[in-house]
């Protein structure tokens, strides 16, 4: 049973809607350490978060992973390695930039290590 809608927690099934922000780790620089930003849904979306379900392959899995057990508004940075980031490329389950630097950035992300950091805020879990 399911307690208070606070008590939820990202799980296989989970609704989620999260602020992502996601870092290109290879592409570290001195004014940003954690890799240059390629994507960030205050730039790239419409509604300043992505939604999906958990576990239906619209993403990646290992992002996906990682935030099991996450509770509305929790924050999390998930580093996820590059074996796992060029399948999630092949299978299009990784968000894409809207902006020209952003595109710019993530054509370049595929011709080295494409260890890619999130920073992720969970906005809603249904």
């Amino acid at each position: 049973m399911r307690g208070k809608l606070n008590d939820a927690v990202v799980q296989s099934g989970s609704k989620v809607a999260a602020e992502i922000t996601i870092r290109c780790r290879s592409f570290a620089t001195q004014n940003e350490p954690g890799g240059v930003k390629y994507f960030s849904t205050n730039l790239d979306t419409d509604f300043n978060e992505i939604a999906w379900t958990v576990g239906s392959g619209e993403m990646l899995p290992g992002l996906e992973e990682a935030m099991e057990g996450m509770r509305r508004n929790a924050i999390r940075r998930i580093e996820v390695p590059s074996t796992q980031v060029f399948s999630a490329r092949n299978n299009n389950q990784l968000p894409l930039p809207r902006t020209k630097d952003g595109t710019r950035i993530f054509d370049r992300l595929f011709k080295t290590d494409a260890t890619l950091l999130f920073e992720v805020l969970v906005t809603r879990i249904k």
